[in-house]
């Protein structure tokens, strides 16, 4: 008996190539994704589609057209990349009645430049006349449009490899490292900056962070201070922090908030205590930080000053409910609670305690201290907590009238409980 032959599944494969050739957009230049729709023998079933970066919505859009001139394929292998949203590609599959799979990308990128042809020449030609740092700074202000962090990191890096010395594509590209914890790479990039900037660093007339010109060398201090810290290197990371504050004592970056833990993990009390000193007159007014009250509230505890110590641990204790019960391993609140700022998230508590809760390790007065102070502090942080849930439970999507003035005025409220219980337990000591 004659057997029918057997049809080939038709596959089809999106793929796509990004260039290095800037294009322009606008006022400003972004660097091509090209996006491919080719058949099983590579063969581009499609005209290539230009895009700024991957973007899903963008890719399915293209795809949909697609699909409606040429037909469905049975099968559809996607090259495979963090951008993608997997279970939208597969909802993506099920409305077309096809099958779909990931696939990793080609070694190379050759036969893909071959199927885009001139794309290059195209952008060369287009840029023609235009200085390398008019393009430069375009692709730089291009990032904030971007969402792909791979592809805002190699704009980044073109931007300042067109012209070394765009401070802003250098300190975002620093920042970028940093974030995702390469920090050797990112404290390169600052030291880079910092020695770019040297010259300004021994004048007196420079208007600090005022002048915009000077904020990318600020900027690359403070990643280069983060670095030095989760690098281990505390001296070096207090250096950093103290010419930071040393250019503007206004201190638009928050270093005095580490500076002085900085200090305590180094062993330097006297100049913590010195640093607590200039920062009373310095800040009178300052706005309360968890981080400076409990370091506050350590070298208060060094210097036999436990009825100010506790005062200051109260304060930490209600800038942040997080850290006291991380610090002495109790259950920490709940989370889904309201939170008046980020200061006072569980992530926050997370990265103090696991950079300088050992200050409190290895010191056993500072422990007891901070325990019973915590222990007389318990109710009215209940109280505090049961607001703020009960704050976060009333935050519903249903209409209100009056909702944005309700929400505007919270974190005063929350701020008039801190003070009414400070008071309180201040006339209780």
């Amino acid at each position: 008996m004659i057997q029918p032959l057997k049809k080939e599944p038709s596959i089809w494969t999106l793929c796509w190539v990004d260039l290095n050739e800037p294009l322009p957009i606008e006022s400003d230049f972004f660097l091509p994704t090209i996006l491919l729709l080719v058949g099983p023998e590579f063969e581009p079933l499609a005209p290539p589609e230009v895009c700024t970066e991957l973007d899903q919505i963008h890719a399915e859009d293209w795809m949909s057209r697609a699909f409606d001139e040429l037909g469905v394929p049975e099968r559809l292998h996607i090259w495979k990349a963090d951008e993608w949203n997997v279970a939208d590609w597969k909802i993506f599959a099920h409305d077309w009645k096809t099958k779909i799979r990931f696939v990793k990308p080609l070694p190379h990128e050759a036969r893909l430049h071959s199927q885009i042809g001139t794309a290059g020449k195209i952008a060369t030609t287009r840029n023609e006349g235009v200085p390398m740092e008019q393009i430069s700074m375009g692709l730089f202000r291009n990032t904030a449009h971007l969402h792909s962090m791979s592809k805002r990191r190699s704009t980044l890096l073109h931007a300042a490899t067109l012209d070394p010395e765009n401070t802003e594509a250098w300190v975002e590209l620093a920042d970028m490292e940093f974030q995702v914890g390469n920090y050797t790479r990112s404290l390169d990039i600052a030291v880079y900056l910092e020695k770019m900037g040297e010259s300004l660093f021994h004048r007196n007339d420079v208007d600090w962070w005022k002048n915009q010109a000077t904020r990318p060398f600020m900027r690359a201090l403070l990643v280069k201070m983060l670095c030095q810290w989760h690098l281990g290197n505390i001296s070096e990371a207090y250096g950093a922090a103290k010419l930071l504050l040393s250019c503007n004592q206004d201190d638009p970056l928050g270093v005095r908030f580490f500076m002085p833990l900085f200090l305590l993990l180094i062993e330097e009390y006297e100049e913590a205590t010195a640093f607590f000193d200039f920062y009373s007159q310095r800040y009178p007014e300052d706005v309360t930080n968890a981080w400076l009250s409990y370091a506050w509230a350590f070298i208060l505890g060094l210097q036999g000053d436990e009825a100010m110590a506790r005062k200051k641990y109260r304060e930490g204790m209600l800038a942040n409910i997080y850290i006291a019960p991380r610090l002495l391993d109790e259950r920490p609140p709940p989370e889904n609670i309201f939170h008046p700022t980020d200061h006072d998230e569980v992530l926050s508590a997370h990265e103090f305690v696991g950079a300088f809760g050992g200050l409190w390790d290895r010191d056993v007065a500072a422990m007891r201290t901070l325990r019973e102070t915590h222990e007389e502090i318990r109710p009215a942080l209940a109280k505090l907590i049961a607001y703020r849930t009960s704050v976060a439970q009333q935050m519903s999507q249903s209409y209100d009238s009056e909702r944005r003035a309700k929400l505007a005025i919270l974190p005063d409220m929350d701020a008039a409980i801190i003070k009414k219980i400070l008071e309180a337990t201040d006339e209780g000591t």
